[in-house]
């Protein structure tokens, strides 16, 4: 019989799945609906933006209720996010579309933040990572289904693939509900969360933030940029899809090297491939060589995801977990938000590959704010403990 810890994991993956196929069924659902009823694509863009709006405001209410009621927080958000995916085609406009895209971001942020607190608190400082990034590979591959299934069933019963993407959600939530074993201690008696300690906390919200903003960019023009180049749709398709697989091969033995040959480290190195990647990738010469570099370049992209998440939680209670991973969530919500607008003025301005180098500018960005904080800290730790030995000479 399987271990709690491990058998929680399983659980955890499995359910999440689930929800990431509605996740992904919906971003895919909500557009080609819209589209087919006359909405205009600044309405189809708010659309979006309403979901990740929701899912940034709803991640601060979390922390509370985890508190309060642990896991079953995830189940709740589960079982939300399937009726507002089912409900969509029945929102009759645009204020109806929003608020409904509202409504399930909030869900997804009750949905996900308490089952990383669970999978942070039952792993081993040692296989952190690791565990996280079997939870990515859930994420991943559920999402990839839940777009490919959805619009092959849209294109012949467009109301069925909604109900489609709303049953998994719901029934993860029922699982979850019923088999995610531990329940938390009293909120009386757990210790109150410690505050958020902004500059040791600084590469983990940073990685959350730009992998938003790559992920959300890279989603709205990836496929236009393909176009562009001269590939057909199906051939942009393949490639994206060849991006999707290397996220999938990638996370786990790269976030198993990170548990043993250190966590800034391994990420660091994944902030190094993917600039590479998107300096690399305008300049491939063909279609394999882009192949190859998208492979890559979306393999360790995929990766900072569970390494960011993994530096947050070492030795910390429940309580400071969830708000951790709630501020983690909003900022690459906040990522989500930025990307596209950026990279599509760029694009705008400068052509179809000028999204590449606005990547390169949001991580040397944050790699930059992080090293000039990492100075500082060490510069001052420097000051304290020469003024520690004057005292203690003296």
């Amino acid at each position: 019989m399987l271990e709690r810890p491990l058998r929680n994991l399983l659980f955890i993956c499995l359910a999440t799945a689930t929800w990431s196929f509605g996740f992904g069924a919906g971003s895919q659902l909500v557009s080609q609906w819209m589209n087919d009823h006359d909405a205009d694509k600044t309405q189809i863009g708010l659309n979006h933006s309403c979901y990740y709006l929701g899912l940034a405001l709803a991640s601060f209410a979390v922390p509370r209720l985890t508190r309060r009621f642990g896991a079953r927080t995830a189940a709740v958000g589960m079982l939300v996010c399937g009726p507002t995916l089912a409900f969509f085609p029945w929102g009759g406009g645009p204020i109806g579309w929003y608020s409904l895209r509202l409504l399930n971001g909030a869900a997804s942020a009750f949905s996900l933040i308490p089952v990383e607190t669970v999978i942070s608190r039952d792993a081993p400082a040692s296989d952190r990572a690791r565990n996280f990034a079997f939870y990515g590979v859930a994420l991943t591959l559920g999402g990839a289904l839940g777009m490919w299934a959805g619009l092959n069933l849209y294109e012949f019963y467009p109301r069925l693939a909604f109900y489609l993407g709303a049953v998994a959600p719901t029934l993860g939530g029922v699982a979850l509900l019923r088999w995610l074993s531990g329940s938390p201690a009293p909120a009386s008696a757990q210790p109150a969360p410690l505050p958020i300690r902004r500059r040791i906390h600084f590469l983990s919200f940073g990685t959350a933030w730009s992998q938003g903003f790559l992920e959300g960019g890279m989603l709205a023009f990836l496929a236009l940029y393909l176009r562009s180049r001269g590939l057909a749709v199906d051939e942009a398709g393949d490639l994206i899809g060849i991006a999707t697989v290397g996220v999938l091969l990638f996370q786990v033995p790269v976030s198993w090297l990170a548990d043993r040959c250190g966590r800034v480290r391994i990420l660091l190195g994944c902030y190094a491939v993917v600039l590479a990647g998107l300096a690399l990738a305008p300049i491939c010469p063909n279609t394999i060589t882009l192949a190859l570099c998208l492979f890559i370049f979306g393999g360790c992209a995929g990766a900072m995801y569970p390494l960011g998440l993994a530096l947050l939680g070492d030795k910390l209670s429940e309580a400071s977990l969830a708000r951790l991973y709630a501020w983690y969530l909003a900022m690459e919500c906040v990522g989500s938000l930025m990307g596209p607008p950026a990279m599509g003025s760029a694009i705008d301005a400068w052509g179809s590959s000028a999204m590449f180098p606005v990547g390169i500018a949001a991580i040397g960005l944050i790699l930059f704010l992080w090293a000039t904080i990492r100075s500082k800290a060490s510069s001052a730790d420097s000051v304290e403990s020469i003024q520690i030995e004057r005292r203690r000479v003296a």
